[in-house]
């Protein structure tokens, strides 16, 4: 009997292992980019992801991705006619959102869909003035307030 229990005992601690799920979270970038969509040529040559990738030394994929993960909290924090208005105004805005990795959007907070892109989430501060930035350049003054308070929420 005791070595039938210590025989089990030695078994499960062999597949502890395979429970790492901090090994796991270090895979998730690499599954990111597999279901992350092609971007297109239109979205590589945007100015605020040319600038994310120079700037931040970001991948086009983490780039576009953080940017919708961004819009996405933005949007979550206009009314609807708002953000409408916006995307009419800045016409890209609506194209990035678009652009997000499969299934990213659903990861719950910004910061964790800058993991799920493999990215720090501390990135996130890097990134807003970005965008910010971006879409205040095509957004009427009126607009611009707007935005700003989305931001600071």
């Amino acid at each position: 009997m005791r070595s039938l229990t210590l025989a089990a005992l030695l078994l499960l601690s062999s597949n502890a292992g395979a429970f790492d799920f901090g090994s796991m979270m270090q895979n998730v970038a690499p599954v990111a980019n597999a279901v992350a969509p092609v971007a297109d040529e239109k979205l590589l040559s945007n100015p605020l992801i040319k600038n994310l990738t120079t700037t931040l030394g970001v991948t086009p994929t983490q780039a576009i991705g953080g940017t919708a993960a961004i819009l996405n909290d933005t949007k979550a924090k206009m009314s609807p006619a708002d953000f409408m208005a916006l995307t009419k105004q800045v016409p890209q805005a609506g194209t990035l959102l678009a652009a997000a990795p499969a299934g990213m959007l659903k990861l719950g907070g910004v910061g964790s869909q800058f993991s799920f892109l493999g990215m720090d989430p501390s990135m996130v501060t890097k990134f807003s003035p970005l965008v910010l930035e971006y879409l205040q350049s095509g957004a009427t003054p009126g607009m611009d307030k707007i935005l700003s308070a989305a931001f600071a929420q």
